[in-house]
């Protein structure tokens, strides 16, 4: 049996596949944390929008008789509610539904606030702690809190070894022409468990995605060498003010921006941002399951013989 034939009839006997498993497997685990990480705070980017229109107290209504107070009164009103503070740029509303801005000053902190321009009441914090949070976490994804020239081309580095985990991990899903399907679905009654199966079956329907994320990743950290690589390839670049090209669309995947403007779609890709993690725990409890458990079975019969 040539390889070609064992590759294609039985490719768990190909010393090959054993490699690019080991390089998968091992990928996978010293990634994980990263890839957690990333894959999590991914969905803070997409959160953000959505988070600012739940959380930001700028919306108020007018309630009926009541006229909005002139700038004067809400000025003196200010002076009374934020006595402890000075008071500093003020944006008075332009329109009815909207409540007036106010930065007040503290010890040298600048605290941005919403004011009810008709009842003269204190809205809160215009960056309460929940839109603080998305915000700290998208800025864990873009630059991981290093600042954005050592966290990028960090990033861009992670993005690398992602892609050559996609692609191993696109290897190894081959099982053979008798049982390749079994990669594409979930069967209940499979001789796979449930945990490989999940691993399976999401990584060969996200591969388009796995490669966005990493491409435009890398793309990110090392922007001048991924563009060189592609036009070697006789490719268009998709950086600076020609963003078209294959790298253009790895980009406006990554970025969600194919039907961003529908609330299902931005949903969509919010819980797409989450298969990295599905990826990660479902292989971790099949290699603890096969390796760890397996080996730790043996030291105890060892011991026990």
């Amino acid at each position: 049996m040539n390889f070609f034939q064992r590759w294609a009839q039985a490719p768990q006997t190909s010393l090959l596949r054993r490699a690019l498993f080991q390089v998968h497997l091992w990928l996978g685990i010293g990634l994980g944390l990263y890839v957690l990480v990333i894959s999590i705070s991914g969905s803070a980017i997409l959160l953000k929008s959505p988070f600012y229109g739940w959380f930001e107290p700028k919306n108020v209504t007018q309630p009926d008789g009541v006229e909005e107070l002139s700038e004067d009164e809400q000025r003196a009103r200010m002076e009374e509610i934020y006595a402890d503070y000075q008071l500093g740029f003020t944006m008075y509303s332009m329109e009815a539904d909207k409540a007036t801005y106010i930065v007040l000053q503290k010890d040298g902190e600048y605290i941005p606030h919403y004011f009810n321009q008709y009842t003269g009441e204190d809205l809160g914090l215009a960056r309460p702690w929940q839109i603080k949070t998305v915000e700290w976490m998208a800025d864990w994804h873009d630059d991981l809190l290093l600042g954005r020239e050592l966290g990028r081309r960090i990033n861009g580095a992670g993005g690398a070894l992602f892609i050559l985990m996609s692609f191993t991990g696109l290897i190894i899903w081959w099982q053979g022409k008798k049982r390749w399907w079994e990669g594409l679905v979930i069967i209940p009654w499979s001789s796979r468990s449930i945990w490989w199966q999940i691993h399976s079956f999401c990584g060969f329907w996200a591969l388009l995605l796995m490669l966005s994320w990493g491409v435009s990743g890398f793309q990110l950290g090392f922007p001048q060498q991924l563009n060189a690589i592609v036009e070697f390839f006789g490719g268009e670049p998709g950086f600076g003010p020609n963003r078209g090209g294959v790298l253009g669309f790895f980009r406006d995947v990554h970025f969600a921006r194919p039907g961003s403007q529908y609330s299902l779609a931005r949903w969509s890709w919010i819980f797409a941002s989450f298969l990295p993690t599905v990826m990660f725990i479902t292989g971790l409890i099949v290699w603890w399951r096969r390796v760890v458990m397996r080996w730790f079975n043996r030291i105890r019969n060892a011991l026990r013989s």
